[in-house]
Parts: structure tokens; C-alpha cells; sequence
């Protein structure tokens, strides 16, 4: 009677309680009720083919369009995509495909090729939910991959600024870091949120990868097979833009048919490439180029007497992503993603990394030059007299900054220079060639380290409530230098205006009433000094101090001057809008197809954490563009607890239900359950697909 009892407890159990699977036998796919493929693999190559076929269903007609710009045949397919077909050629990229692929081992090669076939299979099985012009680019092969790798990561991110406009990149991205000793359960925790482009190339593809190695959750850019930020049972990342400078641009004299350096006169390398049309009327335009090099780089621009050559990092020696990505994702501890970053084959970015075992990092990293002088040099055009600047060797990954396990219990990076990653500091930029970063500290990032400083003891659920803080902090900063001004003019719309700012809590929510009148008095005093609003923090009385990061700037330097330019914004701003007060949201907006709700969050230069920049209609309305995309709060206890969104939803097909779906969320600042576990997939599948039926 007993071991019956016994036998029908373990029967209920096993019914009742779906326990988690020991091992993988089954190649599947479990879709989750927000679009999220979780991918359940009995070795790598079936995994990267689900992956495919998973991307596919839920951005097929974009990865092809994607796939066909980088391959550079786009302008002759179907006659768009001309200048980045150029741009990829004039570089040389696909000198490099060939190479980059054989320098693999067999298993990467491998991987790369499943990458291709699901992607094919997906086509050849689903065509009909495929453009025909786009159709054109199959069959997909691994140097397709490659190549979109390199036209996102090393084009897009690192040289497209330089190449077109002689302008650095200006990027985003926000992350928090915490130790036990910093929250209320003794876990560390992280926060992940990329601020990118909310379409196109740039988007992020949710999914989780389960084989019986390991489980990884996060995002990968569309097209590409890696998962670039997430976690697995052990540890955690998340990666932001860093302070690099790994492309420049050097002027050369010219003397004839060659050009001077350490005064010899040596011949320009050339090289023809061929770029093919299509014409509206059916016709193909062959356009004929040459590419020219020095020992600098390659030649983008000439004059009679000079010419402009860019030098990029993976110029000659471009790595896929996937061997270091494969290693963090396998990652079990420090040491792991540690051993992983020192691969360096991503050319760039931070890493921000929290562990079961309650470690963090914060990892300067990506490929950063070894240079002959100091950072002002390098961001304007060097001169190419001598060799002496043309650089060749990168610091090896332990030689960058890192932090490891501050005392203050937490870090964070919000594009910041690796300096003021905590509080207080621990690196001495002394100890670094100043060529590697800079030493500053915008607003953005100080918000990021002040609602870090002044808690202690964060909850989970305080976490995601900081994540969503919505507070300007020039708005903050500006607060009592604004009443200040109340006894120094009579003028009525001023004095009414700066009751408006003063009264406002600094919040870019969708009802705040001074949000609009803030930005419109900080533009138009950009304006007036013929500086971008980034400066703000320049032309103040007290400029940044690095013994009070996050404190400084301060103060107006002349106030007669800001008084002005008070009434000007203000008059402004009644051109356009009915009242000096009016709620954010109404005029800032979401809308993906007929889906519309009112817009949250504001503009880094103000020092806004949570990030959303606009681009106006017709109708006068701002429609969000970039900013937050994915977003991960996770705490690394015994099972990782994580909640997530990503604001357009995990899919770029308006027909598909999950394009937009998330985007309510992200209005009413909310996130949403992460189902890393099998019995919540299965609580809420919306689908299982096998791969015999792929």
C-alpha cells in the first residue's frame, strides 16, 4: 500500500509539474505568444539551421534585402542599395570573403553553412511569402553572412561616419552592472539596453539557443547567426558603444601619378571594380571604378595635390564574429567570457557582465590601436608625411581598461569614456596611452551613475523601475539656476516660462507638461552658439570636473544672455504649439502601421536615461525612430529571474501579429516575462515546429 501511495505521488508529479527536459533528443522549435523562437538542438549545425529558418519567419524579405545590399549586387537586382554596393566594394570587402571564410576551422565553416541552408530552406519552402525582386539573392552562402557581418558591425557602426563625413561615431547604449552587496537578495544582477535604429539593419531578432552544452538567451542583428547579448544559466552580458577610435583619416601629398611619405615618392596600389544598374526602363549602367592604396589605407577622396586615405581596424584581416560569440555564449564564469573577449574579433564595444557566482566586469574592448600621440590628435585628419602614424598593432584585450568587483558594488556604461564606470572611481586614466579614450562624461551617463550612487539595497523590481527613470538630468541640474533668473527680468513670458520648466520634474513621460519647453529652450540655445546640443555642458559657467563627476557641469555664464534666449524658445514654441504647457505624449508618438500610443522617454544630450529620439510627420507630430530596442533586467540567483522587451516587436513583417506587438508596453513603460525555462514555453506556445518538416 505504501510504495503504491509513493508510486501515485511521483505519477501526479510527473504529470503535474513539467519537469524540465535532462537531455535533447528532437530538433524543434517552441514559438512563445510574443514571436520569440526557442530553439532545441541536438548539435550546433541543426541549431544554427533552426536559427535561420527562425530569423526567416520573421524577417524574410529584410534579411534578403539585407543580404543582396551586402553582397553588393543590390543596385543590379532590383536597382537600389547603389551607394552601399560602392562603398563595400571601394573598401575591399570582398577581397576579404574568401580569406576570412578558409581562416576558420571546420567547425565555424560549418556553422556558417547551416546558417545558409536554413535560410534557403526557409525560401524555398515559404517563397510565397517572399518578394520576388528579393527572391533574386538565393541561394544565401556563407560569404553572404560574412559580408552582411562586415557591411552592420564594421561599416555601419565604425567607418560609414568617417567615410561619408569626416564624423565619429556617436553612439548608444545604457548598462548596469550590480554585485550581492548591492541588492536586496544578494544576487548580482544586470540591466542590458542597446539604443539603436528602430528599423532596417538594425534590428534585433529575440530567441533562445538550447542544446544539452547549454542555454542562451538574447538577441542577434538580423542576419547574423550569433546571439550578441543575453544569458545563460551562469552569466550574464550586455555590450554598449565605447569611446574607440579605430578608423582615421590621413591626408597625403601627392607629387604626379604618386604620393610622398617619410619624403620618397611611392606608387599608388589600383585596382578597377565593376558596379552594375538596373535603369527604371529595364536597361543595366555599368559603372567602372578604381580603387587606389597607399601604405596608409585606401584612397576615398583626391585632389590635385592631395589625397584622403581611410585606415580602418580588420582592413586586411576581417574575422567573423562567430568563434567569440560561440565562446560567450558557452561562457560559465569570469574566466570564461574573460578567455572569450580576449579573441577580440569584435572590432568594438563594452562589455558589461554579471555572473551566478556574483561577480561583475566592466570590459573595455574591441580592437584599439596602438598610436603614435594623444586623443585630440586622431578625431580631426592626420597628416600621412610619416610612417611613424600609420599604425599596425592593437592592445591586447588584458591591456584595456577593466574593472573587476568595484568596492561601490555596481557599474555602468552609458557610452562614457571607461573612467566613471563607478563611484567612486577606480581606474586612473594615467595608466592608459591617452589615444585609447578620452576622459569626460556626459549627461546621460551621469544619470546612469547617480541613480546607481544614491540606492542601496536594490530590489528587482526597484531595478526595473530605474531602468525606466525618465528624468533629464540637464533638466535637474539647470533646476535652481532657472529660479535664479526669476529676479533678474520682469518680462512676463519669460517668467511664465520658467515657472513652466521649474515646475516640471524633469520627466520625459508621456503627461509631463514641461518636457516640450525644456527641449525647445535647449535647442534654441545650441542654435544660438552654433554648437550641437551634445555641447551644452561646454559653454557652462563650471565645466566637468573629474573629481565631481556627476555633479558638474553647472551654472549659466551670463544670464542676460540665457534670458534671451528664453524668450526666443518661448516664442518659438507658441508658433507651433497651443500653450506653453502641453503633455509630451500628444505630439510625441509610437506608431508601427495602424497601432498608436503616446511616446515616452527623451534625448540623450539632455541627459535622458530612458532614450527616445523622433523624426517629425506631416501632421506636426514627432514619431519614435531609435532608442531602446531590447531590454533585459535579469537577477543571477540559483534561476536567473528576467523580465525583457523589445519595443517593436520580433518582427519586421506588418502582416505578422508580432510586428508592434510589444510597443504598448513600452508606452506604459512595462516589461514583460523572459520564459527561459521549458514548462513556460509550453504554458505559453503559440507553436511547435520540427526540423524533419524545415
Amino acid at each position: 500500500m505504501k510504495n503504491l501511495y509513493i508510486f501515485l505521488i511521483l505519477t501526479l508529479c510527473l504529470t503535474s509539474c513539467k519537469q524540465e527536459p535532462t537531455s535533447i533528443t528532437e530538433n524543434e522549435i517552441l514559438w512563445d505568444t510574443y514571436g520569440v523562437p526557442h530553439i532545441y538542438a541536438t548539435s550546433d549545425n541543426d541549431l544554427y539551421f533552426m536559427s535561420a529558418w527562425g530569423q526567416m519567419k520573421n524577417h524574410g524579405n529584410l534579411i534578403l534585402k539585407l543580404y543582396g545590399e551586402a553582397r553588393g549586387t543590390s543596385a543590379e537586382l532590383w536597382g537600389e542599395g547603389f551607394e552601399v554596393n560602392k562603398a563595400l566594394h571601394h573598401l575591399g570587402l570582398y577581397e576579404q570573403l574568401e580569406p576570412a571564410y578558409d581562416n576558420l576551422t571546420p567547425k565555424y565553416q560549418e556553422i556558417l553553412q547551416s546558417f545558409a541552408a536554413g535560410i534557403n530552406a526557409y525560401a524555398e519552402k515559404n517563397g510565397n511569402e517572399l518578394d520576388e525582386k528579393y527572391k533574386k539573392v538565393l541561394p544565401v552562402t556563407p560569404n553572404d553572412i560574412i559580408a552582411h557581418g562586415f557591411r552592420v558591425i564594421n561599416y555601419e557602426f565604425l567607418i560609414r561616419g568617417t567615410f561619408l563625413s569626416n564624423q565619429k561615431i556617436e553612439g548608444g547604449s545604457n548598462s548596469w552592472a550590480l554585485s550581492g552587496s548591492k541588492t536586496s537578495t544578494g544576487n548580482a544582477m544586470l540591466v542590458a539596453n542597446p539604443h539603436l535604429w528602430w528599423s532596417d539593419l538594425f534590428l534585433w531578432h529575440e530567441q533562445q539557443f538550447i542544446t544539452n552544452e547549454y542555454k542562451m538567451y538574447g538577441v542577434s542583428l538580423i542576419g547574423n547567426p550569433s546571439i550578441i547579448m543575453g544569458f545563460n544559466d551562469n552569466v550574464s552580458w550586455a555590450h554598449t558603444v565605447n569611446t574607440i577610435d579605430n578608423t582615421d583619416l590621413f591626408e597625403i601629398k601627392k607629387e604626379g601619378d604618386s604620393y610622398l611619405l617619410d619624403s620618397q615618392c611611392l606608387p599608388f596600389e589600383s585596382q578597377d571594380y565593376t558596379i552594375k544598374e538596373l535603369q527604371e526602363d529595364g536597361t543595366m549602367k555599368v559603372h567602372v571604378f578604381t580603387r587606389k592604396r597607399t601604405k596608409h589605407g585606401i584612397v576615398i577622396k583626391e585632389t590635385e595635390n592631395t589625397a584622403l586615405a581611410i585606415r580602418f581596424a580588420q582592413m586586411d584581416d576581417l574575422t567573423p564574429l562567430i568563434e567569440q560569440y560561440d565562446f560567450m555564449a558557452k561562457a560559465q564564469n569570469l574566466e570564461d567570457m574573460k578567455n572569450a573577449l580576449a579573441l577580440q574579433q569584435m572590432p568594438f564595444l563594452n562589455t558589461v557582465y554579471a555572473d551566478k557566482s556574483g561577480d561583475i566586469m566592466h570590459h573595455f574592448g574591441g580592437l584599439v590601436p596602438k598610436k603614435n600621440g594623444d586623443w585630440d590628435k586622431w578625431q580631426d585628419v592626420v597628416s600621412g608625411d610619416s610612417s611613424e602614424d600609420i599604425w599596425t598593432d592593437y592592445y591586447i584585450s588584458d591591456e584595456l581598461p577593466i574593472v573587476v568587483n568595484p568596492p561601490s558594488g555596481w557599474l555602468q556604461n552609458a557610452n562614457d569614456p571607461p573612467f566613471t564606470n563607478t563611484l567612486p572611481t577606480v581606474l586612473d586614466p594615467d595608466d592608459f596611452a591617452s589615444h585609447i579614450a578620452p576622459n569626460n562624461m556626459r549627461f546621460r551617463p551621469q544619470r546612469a551613475a547617480r541613480l546607481m550612487h544614491e540606492e542601496d539595497s536594490i530590489s528587482f523590481d526597484r531595478l526595473v523601475a530605474l531602468k525606466h527613470d525618465n528624468k533629464a538630468e540637464l533638466a535637474i541640474r539647470l533646476h535652481d539656476d532657472l529660479l535664479a533668473l526669476k529676479n533678474q527680468t520682469s518680462d512676463s513670458l519669460v517668467l511664465a516660462a520658467i515657472d513652466v520648466m521649474t515646475k516640471w520634474d524633469g520627466s520625459y513621460n508621456a503627461n509631463s507638461l514641461g518636457a516640450m519647453l525644456f527641449m525647445e529652450f535647449t535647442n534654441t540655445w545650441a542654435e544660438e552658439k552654433q554648437i550641437s546640443p551634445f555641447g551644452l555642458g561646454n559653454v557652462l559657467k563650471e565645466l566637468w570636473n573629474p573629481n565631481d563627476p556627476i555633479n558638474t557641469p553647472d551654472g549659466f555664464v551670463d544670464n542676460d544672455e540665457i534670458i534671451d534666449i528664453i524668450r526666443k524658445a518661448t516664442e518659438n514654441h507658441l508658433t507651433k504649439y497651443p500653450a506653453l504647457e502641453i503633455p509630451y505624449g500628444d505630439y510625441y508618438k509610437l506608431k508601427m502601421g495602424d497601432l498608436e500610443y503616446p511616446g515616452t522617454g527623451g534625448p540623450q544630450h539632455l541627459g535622458v536615461f530612458r532614450i527616445m529620439y523622433t523624426s517629425p510627420n506631416e501632421e506636426g507630430e514627432f514619431i519614435g525612430d531609435f532608442g531602446d530596442t531590447f531590454v533585459l533586467v535579469l537577477e543571477m540567483g540559483e534561476e536567473v529571474k528576467a523580465k525583457g522587451l523589445l519595443t517593436y516587436g520580433n518582427s519586421s513583417n506588418p502582416d505578422n501579429k508580432h510586428y508592434g506587438d510589444q510597443l504598448e508596453m513600452f508606452s506604459k513603460n512595462e516589461l514583460r516575462n523572459i520564459w527561459f525555462k521549458r514548462s513556460d514555453q509550453e504554458t505559453n506556445m503559440e507553436l511547435k515546429e520540427n526540423k524533419n518538416d524545415m
